[in-house]
């Protein structure tokens, strides 16, 4: 065992409306019995009652039903064998905000390692999950879909949803910084959880965007620019509300210089002066993971991974000290664990988040 040396350094962010749906859910077991909650959060609720917990408790016991490392789209029934359906629908509008350090620049290979670590923060959220590998309705379907066809009303609100309490967050912390936030913002969902849909989310996130920016843009003044790379979707352009700027660069439309993490004034475009600001990196998580779930197993893969692997956030979330390896394009765990899933389950790590609840809309 390892003594953490520092106590564990994140947020747990929500929208206003996914609070009262906790709550909800809470009052919902606590009135009608613990059968219709998922397996595992019986098992974490096994010897307490949901109306003995405040709801932040409720909410910690919930988010102790996610595993370091685990796929949503391939390995998840959602039908109450692991997780209810209500219960992926409240992990996935539920946030992480964590101050970490960055060593490199976040391509997926071969990385440009920065010169002296960048401060940065990286804002964790799920993408609508709209595939299942288990053959039940993915977590997400009927949020954001009529008739088995795409709704772009329902779409545009569960990204509203996720991802405002984000912006907001982003806006206060560099506020409070004295600085601007530049803020990355990867293709959320549109990967391996877009089912049928996939390729043609890219258009659809963009929208959803410009939407929440349109209605929201003038109550965040102290962001920026929206850096947007949808990969090799949508086309380069730009979008301005007031003194925020959205930018659509794909990185295969003639981006590759530019991935998720570089120091700010790399995303400086003619007429930019990007100096005072602060990177946040929104990234592309999972519902029933822990932040940077496939490097909790040593890959730097996907978006989650990647940014995990470029960051020191497993020191951020166990208060453990690691070390980045150049070499190895990763944030190394110490002797003698070969991969920070084994530390963390020698250390019987648990994610907090009594404290650290912060609603936001």
């Amino acid at each position: 065992m390892i003594d953490p040396i520092q106590k564990p350094a994140y947020h747990w962010l929500l929208h206003p409306d996914s609070a009262r749906a906790v709550a909800d859910y809470r009052q919902q077991l606590a009135e009608q019995g613990m059968a219709q909650a998922g397996a595992y959060l019986r098992e974490q609720l096994s010897d307490q009652a949901p109306d003995s917990l405040s709801e932040d408790a409720f909410l910690e016991h919930l988010i102790n039903t996610k595993r370091p490392l685990i796929f949503a789209e391939s390995a998840v029934y959602g039908d109450g064998r692991d997780w209810s359906p209500t219960e992926l629908s409240l992990l996935g509008d539920l946030g992480v905000a964590v101050p970490v350090r960055i060593f490199d620049d976040g391509r997926h290979h071969r990385p440009a390692v920065h010169p002296e670590p960048l401060s940065g923060t990286l804002l964790f959220i799920p993408g609508a999950l709209l595939r299942n590998g288990r053959g039940c309705v993915p977590a997400d379907w009927s949020a954001v879909t009529r008739d088995d066809q795409l709704d772009p009303v329902g779409y545009r609100a569960v990204y509203e949803r996720r991802l405002l309490p984000l912006l907001r967050y982003a806006d206060r912390d560099a506020a409070e910084r004295g600085q601007a936030a530049l803020i990355t913002v990867p293709g959320l969902g549109c990967g391996q959880f877009a089912g049928p849909f996939a390729g043609r989310l890219g258009e659809q996130l963009k929208q959803a965007l410009i939407a929440l920016l349109e209605r929201h843009a003038a109550q965040l003044p102290h962001i920026r620019l929206i850096y947007f790379d949808p990969y090799s979707e949508c086309h380069n352009e730009r979008h301005a509300f007031g003194s925020l700027s959205l930018r659509v660069r794909p990185l295969l439309q003639g981006n590759v210089e530019r991935p998720q993490l570089c120091a700010p004034s790399a995303y400086a475009e003619p007429g930019d002066d990007l100096s005072d600001c602060r990177l946040y990196s929104i990234v592309a998580w999972d519902q029933v993971s822990w932040p940077g779930n496939d490097y909790w197993g040593g890959a730097r893969m996907t978006d989650d991974g990647v940014k995990a692997a470029a960051s020191d956030l497993m020191r951020a979330i166990t208060g453990i000290e690691g070390a980045y390896d150049a070499r190895a394009s990763g944030y190394q765990p110490p002797a003698p664990y070969p991969t920070w899933e084994a530390l963390v389950q020698d250390q019987n790590t648990q994610l907090q988040l009594v404290d650290r609840l912060q609603i936001l809309g």
